[in-house]
């Protein structure tokens, strides 16, 4: 007892609660049995407390009672009590391994003893505890308790009954004009407990309450160890999805920052050219065909065609229109080491087993089989490859995260069903959920992924905002051919040719056509992306 205000009513409540869940096993109903008992106590001037405790149960109905005593009660202490004088009437009762013992026959059983041990001194008050009932094998129809002492008016009496996570009180406890005090309590079922508490005046007997420190019970461990994963797990759960939407945040606003690229022509001699030439560079080196792999992780029909007419343009291919509306692709310069695996792979799915030429008719006709799937994991490779998207795509990210959910929940159906604590698996759960979040929102991009985004969104806006007439000739056309695949990629290279078909009147070096210069750009360009369209359409099928 620590003072007045420690030892009023919701210390008492707590330190009832504590000493019945101690008591307790499983909630459960009282059963009808016909099993009584009547604890009669009284508290003497020496501390001692004289118990009578009459068990009454039909004739044949065996009765027995364990009750210990050495009982953690508030905080992380152990009241002891000491028990002696003990005498049985129709049946045994001894103190043996830390516990008084009680073995009822049947009928009526008179036992009694005396405590030491249950008023703790304080300041002003003084508290007086002891567990009326407890340890009983089997359930009880009713319970009757009196308890006298020297004082004239206790204060606070509390008789509470219950299993842990339980606080309730006992059917009935009142004091009469003498001092005395009563309780009733209808059923109290087996393994649970009863516990009566009272403030007395400073002084009013000898206290001898003993107590000392509990050390920290292994069976709590486990729910302390449970909390702590949970609250980590949580933790955890939250950093991921909060970092995944700051991410998300700022992919999306380095998207829309994006603003006219400065210029896509640059000195040769920067780029290992001629010097006081200019030479064609993309931002971070980023090719036609990595275009759709970098703006959401998917590689776009329209990037198998622009990587066909970029490989055109710097002299591998030649492109030519045929009468009746077909084109022919042959093979024009040996595929050497400025050839990325993704560009090779392309030539071998349009031109298999080293096919010097075809047609688009062919192609898409199904004549020559068109294995683009290779194609397509290359171009995923090459950009995972440098950094700018990450290894695992989201619908494959958002399975692995959910999948730790789901072992969450099944372990916690597994710990409800043999009776063990669910927070670890609660834990998982929560965890599991918080990194399907964080799967959902992260973008495909990484940070390098996020910037270039923003420098090839500035390439577009160059395209289609640079003055054409403002350019030297021999800029324009370079300008012209090497930004055509990228105005494919993009989706405008009807724009692209609209604007800048009219400045070409030589014939391109890597296209022909009847009708001119630019003539049959735009269709071929359509006819390619439809032969890549196809060709993933038949490896779904």
């Amino acid at each position: 007892m620590r003072g007045a205000g420690l030892l009023g009513r919701p210390a008492a409540i707590v330190l009832v609660g504590l000493l019945a869940a101690l008591f307790a096993v499983a909630p459960a109903a009282a059963d009808p049995n016909g099993v009584g008992v009547d604890v009669a106590m009284d508290l003497r001037d020496d501390g001692t407390l004289g118990v009578t405790t009459t068990i009454t149960a039909p004739t044949g109905r065996a009765v027995a009672q364990r009750l210990p005593l050495d009982v953690q009660v508030e905080g992380s202490r152990i009241q002891h009590f000491t028990v002696s004088d003990v005498k049985a009437e129709n049946g045994t009762a001894t103190v043996a391994d830390g516990a008084l013992q009680v073995s009822a026959p049947g009928g009526t059983t008179k036992v009694t003893y005396t405590v030491r041990g249950t008023v703790e001194n304080g300041p002003e008050l003084q508290q007086f505890t002891w567990p009326i009932a407890a340890g009983y094998t089997v359930d009880l129809e009713r319970l009757t308790a009196t308890f006298g002492s020297p004082a004239a008016a206790p204060d606070s009496p509390l008789c509470g009954i219950g299993s842990p996570g339980e606080r309730r009180l006992c059917s009935m406890t009142e004091t009469d004009a003498t001092g005395h005090v009563s309780m009733q309590q209808t059923g109290l079922p087996k393994g649970k407990a009863a516990v009566f508490t009272v403030l007395l005046p400073a002084r009013t007997v000898k206290a001898d309450a003993r107590f000392t420190s509990a050390a920290p019970s292994r069976a709590a461990e486990p729910g302390t160890a449970a909390l702590i994963a949970l609250s980590l797990g949580t933790v955890l759960a939250l950093a991921a999805a909060g970092f995944a939407l700051l991410r998300r945040r700022a992919d999306d606003a380095a998207a829309e920052s994006a603003g006219p690229t400065a210029d896509l022509l640059v000195p040769a001699g920067a780029a290992g050219g001629r010097a006081g030439t200019v030479a064609f560079a993309s931002p971070d080196g980023v090719l036609p065909g990595q275009v759709g792999a970098l703006a959401d992780g998917r590689v776009r029909p329209s990037d198998i065609g622009a990587t066909v007419l970029d490989l055109a343009v710097r002299g591998y291919l030649w492109i030519a229109q045929l009468p009746g509306g077909d084109y022919q692709i042959s093979r024009r310069a040996p595929l050497d080491d400025a050839v990325s695996p993704t560009e090779r792979a392309v030539v071998d799915a349009i031109l298999p087993d080293g096919a010097e030429s075809t047609t688009t008719g062919e192609l898409a006709g199904g004549a020559r089989p068109v294995a683009l799937s290779g194609a397509r994991s290359a171009a995923r490779a090459s950009v995972i490859e440098r950094g700018w998207v990450r290894t695992l795509p989201r619908a494959r990210r958002t399975a692995l995260a959910f999948a730790v959910a789901e072992v969450g929940a099944i372990a916690a159906l597994i710990c409800a069903f043999v009776g063990a604590t669910v927070l670890w698996a609660l834990a998982v759960i929560i965890l599991g959920l918080g990194l399907t979040v964080a799967a959902l929102l992260l973008p495909e991009r990484t940070v390098a992924g996020s910037r270039l985004a923003a420098g090839v969104g500035g390439m577009r806006q160059y395209l289609i905002a640079t003055n054409v007439g403002a350019l030297p000739p021999e800029q324009r056309a370079q300008l012209f051919e090497r930004g055509l695949p990228y105005a494919h990629a993009f989706g405008d290279l009807r724009g692209w040719v609209g604007t800048w078909g009219g400045t070409v009147g030589a014939p391109l070096d890597w296209y022909r056509s009847a009708q001119g210069p630019v003539a049959g750009l735009t269709t071929l360009g359509a006819v390619l992306d439809g032969v890549a369209a196809q060709a993933a359409a038949g490896e779904i099928d």
